[in-house]
Parts: C-alpha cells; structure tokens; sequence
C-alpha cells in the first residue's frame, strides 16, 4: 500500500477514535435492545409455548397451546395472556405489542400474581413486550423444534451439557439451530480447535449470514494455541481467502477480510493489497487498507514489496 493510502487510512483512524456520540433528542425513541438469541431469549421464562392467538377482549388475550416447549402446559390448554400490562409498562416512546387474533406466537410466560378468578389461568409475558415473537406460517416447525431442543437443555440446568451439544446443533439440518448455536458460540467466545470440522462447511452455506458468522469463527479459530500446526491449515486459510476475494455477499467479503488480518500465514499482505485496490465496495476496501495499515504498525508486514 502506497505513502497516500497509509497517510488516507491513519487519518480515517484518527476521525472515527475522536467521533462524539451522538445525543438523541428527548422524543427520539429508545435505541433498540441488543437482540438476544434464542437460548438466551428463552433462558429466565419458566413457561415457554407456541400458541395459536384465539381472541382479545381488549383486557386479556386467549390462547390455545399449539406445542408445550418448556415448563408444564399441556397442549389444547386454553390460557389468558395479560397483554395490557406488559404494554402499559413499556417504556416511553416504545411501540405497544399486538398479538393478533389468528396468528401463532412462541410466548415467554410466568404465572400472573393477580388473584382475579379468570375463566382459564392467566399469565404475564416474561420479557414484557419482548415475551412473544410470531412463528411463521409457512413454516414453523424448525423453530418450534429448535425451541424444544433448546428448553431440553435449560431444564436440565447443566452448562457442560449445552457446550457438549453445540457441535451437532452446527451440524443439524435445522437452520433454526444451526443459527441459535452459531450465535451461542459467538456471543460467549466458545470458539475451539474442535469446532472446526463442523463450522468451516458453513462457509458454503447459501446463506450470507451463515457464511458471515462462520468466517468469524473461523478466524478466532486460528489464534488459537495449536491452531498453527493444525495439518488443514493451509487449506482453510485458502477458503477463508477465497470468501475475502470472491464471495457474492459485501459483509461476508468484509468479515472473511477482518479473518485473515491478523494472519500471519504466507500471501495475506498480498491478499489484502489486492483487495484494497479491486474490491467494488469501499467498505471492504478500507476494511483491507486499514488492516494493512494496522499490521505494518504492529511490526509484522503490511508494507509495500
């Protein structure tokens, strides 16, 4: 990389680490949360059901358990949703939460603590109004059969458990697993030398955001200790070079760059430069020109042959 280019980056540097964060206007609406996966999202409900949405009287929404997930409601039970509380609680300027009547939903739910008789058990949503997300109608079974998996794990209260499990959630045929692995992995850097046969067949996922989240994984994989005398080595590096260089996805091609930066492995200042010069997106361009500029920094390579 060129004097310019090096002096372009430094300065880009230097502009973003002195950026001021922006202070929102007192009407603007919260930030969204930071979105939970689904093992996380499920985790503190002790009931959690897929159920069809029959009726809203405007106090309270009925429910008919389609599938028990977790905790002790047998399905066809008819319950009582406290909606109008967890919606009367919501923060200012959060929109309110709509379980429609004909629509499925799982939904996060504790037994309510009024002592009104109702005509069937009433409960709130755990979570508030982040208790409920809506099963597609086209297809719900992966992730109901997800959550049942999942909520199998929690109830069993076991940490070993779970982590033992993760490689052959990597390797189901449900890409509703396969997601809430992939983001249980990342999330808590439970990344290991033996998660490497069943991420790097991600990279041909047809998803991007499969193939996003695994190069990630893959390139914490090869700092770790052993990784440099793995015998595939080379031949993942050269995969995970091959996404930086020629993968159809912007955000693959900018997380499989950020993989090999901080590689020491023969042809990746090469890589790098050339895609710093070819890459059609600037994002992916500065992402190879910064990492060039950072590596040359740090003592290692990065300059100009």
């Amino acid at each position: 990389m060129g004097s310019k280019n090096v002096s372009k980056v430094a300065a880009l540097l230097v502009a973003t680490s002195l950026v001021v964060p922006r202070v929102l206007a007192v009407t603007e609406p919260p930030p969204d949360p930071i979105r939970l996966g689904l093992f996380e999202w499920m985790a503190v409900a002790p009931i959690v059901v897929a159920a069809d949405v029959l009726a809203d009287d405007g106090k309270y929404v009925q429910a008919m358990t389609r599938a028990p997930i977790k905790g002790s409601v047998p399905e066809g039970t008819v319950l009582l949703v406290d909606l109008k509380k967890a919606n009367r609680d919501r923060a200012v300027g959060v929109k309110s939460l709509d379980l429609a009547r004909g629509h499925a939903y799982l939904l996060l739910l504790e037994a309510s603590s009024r002592t009104a008789a109702t005509p069937s058990p009433l409960y709130d949503l755990v979570r508030g109004l982040a208790g409920a997300r809506e099963l597609p109608k086209e297809a719900p079974g992966p992730l109901i059969e997800a959550a049942t998996k999942l909520a199998e794990i929690q109830e069993r209260k076991n940490d070993a458990l779970l982590w033992s499990s993760v490689p052959g959630f990597l390797e189901d045929p449900n890409p509703v697993l396969v997601d809430a692995a992939l983001e249980l992995v990342i999330k808590f850097r439970r990344e290991s030398l033996d998660l490497l046969p069943v991420v790097t067949p991600l990279l041909e996922s047809p998803r991007p955001d499969v193939r996003q989240r695994a190069v990630l994984l893959i390139g914490r994989i090869l700092h770790r200790e052993g990784a440099e005398s793995l015998p595939e080595r080379s031949t993942i590096v050269a995969e995970i070079t091959g996404r930086a260089r020629r993968d159809d996805d912007v955000e693959v091609r900018r997380a499989a760059t950020a993989a090999i930066a901080g590689l020491g492995d023969a042809g990746v200042d090469e890589t790098l430069r050339t895609i710093s010069r070819d890459d059609p997106d600037q994002n992916v361009r500065f992402e190879a020109e910064k990492a060039l500029y950072e590596r040359k920094l740090s003592g290692g390579t990065g300059g100009t042959d």
